[in-house]
């Protein structure tokens, strides 16, 4: 690779491409402007206080935009070309997508956001064939494989892919989310409910990753489409760090004043608590123009918001309200235009993100909705036939979710789904409870 400067240190020019071969200590940092967004990013990997060798890999690419950790497994010897061979891999099949990936988001982001996605989860299956097959050649090497955490930044808009328990954090507005979920056997079972916090701490499997790339020449892999805004930092790294964060610090080390000293930081403190896996940070920084990022970054906020307000969904989590953002599309409708009509079936739930619109049953008004009202939520449960007419009165901007979409979700999410069902529930709940007050005022 690429020769590397030190931190602190200005290089005379920084290198565009940086994937780790697998050294003890080294550090990298680059810079990259696309459009009205810069990227900037620093690296670093350690092998750690107990290991002789190092399976960690990251890639850093200016060019391409993209941001990835591997954590090798199956021994030295094929850990080690598991993780190099799934981020060069990968780096080369997003090389010869990254123009369409572009072009797509240029073009309309929204409509494209499940191409795109698609895109990048083709990638990651070359990486997927590539680590499986190199594993077939050799007996010593069966059995190998990797994580892969990678963000993938085109224009102001960037998609994550994740398998296996490597993390991707997001720090937005003095705000820390972990917006990756591990896929290991005993996140598994916390998530069943089957062991508790404490449990989990003390689990004698809590390095077993229920999803590898190379374990299988196709993988299922998580991947979200990500609104960026001025000041977001993301932290993608391997178990060898996020394992010894404590509750509550991840932020604070994301927040320092240089974010040039956050990864050699973060190895430092790995080591301090032990060291006892290879220890791998990449830190990529968000910079913008203010002035056309505070809209945007209004526009983000009260999208959430919105969706959070909703009973069905105001138990998730933002990692949830994440994934959830991804099947959320925003369509605009003309004054006097019917969304949907009383008597006929519908399979689309949809949220007022401005406008204004009359609701009519039976020929006769019966309400009004503006800003976070939303209609429609029990269509996507039931396909039963709509319960009234709803007309725009002033240009409207709904958020929809369509049913296919939505069952979809919760059939690949099951923490989502037992919480949008619990979600549905109380709104049933609710509605019986009025319906019944209606009907005893009514006898009165």
């Amino acid at each position: 690779m690429e020769k590397v400067h030190p931190v602190g240190k200005q290089p005379p020019a920084p290198p565009k491409t940086a994937c780790r071969r697998s050294t003890s200590r080294e550090r990298v940092l680059m810079k990259q402007e696309q459009q009205e967004l810069q990227v900037q990013a620093w690296a670093q990997t350690d092998v750690g206080q107990q290991r002789k060798h190092n399976e960690d890999n990251y890639l850093v690419d200016m060019e391409l935009g993209i941001f990835g950790v591997a954590d090798g497994m199956g021994g030295h010897a094929a850990g080690e070309v598991a993780s190099e061979t799934a981020l060069k891999v990968l780096r080369r099949a997003v090389a010869e997508r990254i123009e369409q990936i572009r072009r797509l988001v240029k073009e309309n982001p929204e409509k494209n956001r499940q191409r795109i996605l698609s895109l990048v989860d083709e990638s990651v299956q070359c990486a997927a064939k590539a680590v499986y097959d190199l594993s077939q050649q050799k007996a010593d090497s069966r059995g190998m494989g990797t994580t892969l955490s990678v963000l993938l930044v085109a224009g102001n808009k960037g998609v994550v892919a994740h398998v296996g328990d490597s993390r991707i954090f997001l720090l937005r507005q003095n705000q820390i989310f972990q917006i990756t979920e591990d896929h290991s056997l005993v996140n598994e079972q916390l998530r069943m409910g089957l062991i508790t916090e404490e449990e989990a701490e003390r689990s004698p499997y809590k390095n077993v990753i229920t999803r590898g790339v190379g374990a299988a020449d196709h993988v299922k892999t998580d991947t979200l489409f990500v609104d960026l805004l001025e000041g977001d930092r993301f932290l993608v790294c391997s178990d060898g760090l996020h394992g010894y964060f404590e509750e509550g610090e991840v932020g604070p080390h994301m927040a320092k004043e240089n974010p040039e000293e956050i990864p050699p930081a973060l190895i430092d403190l790995a080591n301090t608590r032990g060291g006892k896996d290879n220890i791998t940070a990449v830190l990529v920084w968000i910079e913008g123009d203010s002035n056309s990022d505070r809209m945007k970054r209004t526009e983000i906020t009260m999208r959430m918001d919105l969706l959070q307000r909703i009973p069905l969904f105001q138990h998730m989590s933002y990692q949830e309200l994440v994934k959830l953002m991804n099947i959320t599309y925003l369509k605009t409708f003309d004054t006097g235009e019917r969304v949907i009509e009383e008597e006929q079936a519908g399979e689309i739930l949809y949220v007022t993100f401005k406008g204004e619109l009359a609701v009519f049953r039976k020929g006769k008004r019966i309400a009004t909705l503006g800003e976070g009202d939303h209609f429609g939520e029990m269509a996507i449960i039931d396909k039963l036939p709509r319960s009234g007419t709803v007309i725009v009165e002033k240009e409207a901007h709904l958020l929809t979710i369509s049913r296919s979409n939505f069952i979809e979700l919760m059939r690949q999410e099951q923490s989502i789904a037992v919480k949008l069902l619990w979600g549905f529930l109380k709104t049933m709940s609710t509605r019986l409870r009025d319906t019944t007050e209606e009907l005893v005022n009514h006898i009165d």
